[in-house]
């Protein structure tokens, strides 16, 4: 396995899918820098749902907020199981998310959780409990979330495949 090379600088947190780092890059792209890995959005040391939370995430906020990701660069290495397990410990992630957000789920939303989709469940969940009223406050809960949502993927990969299946 070759490690890519890094940049000679820092690339910026931008909107969108770029070419190379001296064009920007997204929450993703700049994991991927950071892991070693190849410049793609969809770097294979982060889980696919995580990392479509994420890449959300990156595209909805303003060029004025995407900063507000720089803390959490970095966080979501590692936070991938092997195929078998991916289900098991999106599943795992989605139901300590909700527990901890504590409102109750539509039927969609349920049906999302039990299939692991924390992609929808978590967009669907930004408005819960109540919608905010300032953009700020948005954004706000939102950094909180992913914060949290990190939380609840690494507490789901540790959790041994027993108590998943039991819980």
């Amino acid at each position: 396995m070759s490690m890519t090379r890094s940049p000679d600088f820092l690339p910026v947190l931008s909107r969108g899918r770029h070419r190379t780092p001296a064009r920007g890059a997204c929450f993703l792209e700049y994991t991927a820098l950071l892991a070693g890995e190849a410049f793609t959005d969809a770097p294979a040391c982060v889980d696919a749902e995580l990392a479509a939370v994420l890449r959300h995430a990156n595209d909805v906020l303003s060029d004025a907020d995407r900063p507000r990701l720089v803390p959490l660069l970095g966080r979501a290495i590692g936070l991938v199981a092997p195929a078998p397990a991916a289900g098991r410990v999106r599943r795992a992630a989605a139901r300590r998310f909700t527990a901890v957000v504590g409102v109750p789920l539509s039927a969609e939303e349920r049906r999302w959780a039990a299939g692991g989709d924390v992609d929808r469940l978590f967009w669907s969940l930004m408005l819960e409990p109540v919608p905010l009223s300032t953009s700020a406050a948005w954004v706000d809960r939102l950094l909180e979330r992913l914060d949290l949502l990190h939380d609840c993927f690494a507490s789901a990969l540790a959790e041994p495949a027993t108590a998943a299946a039991a819980g």
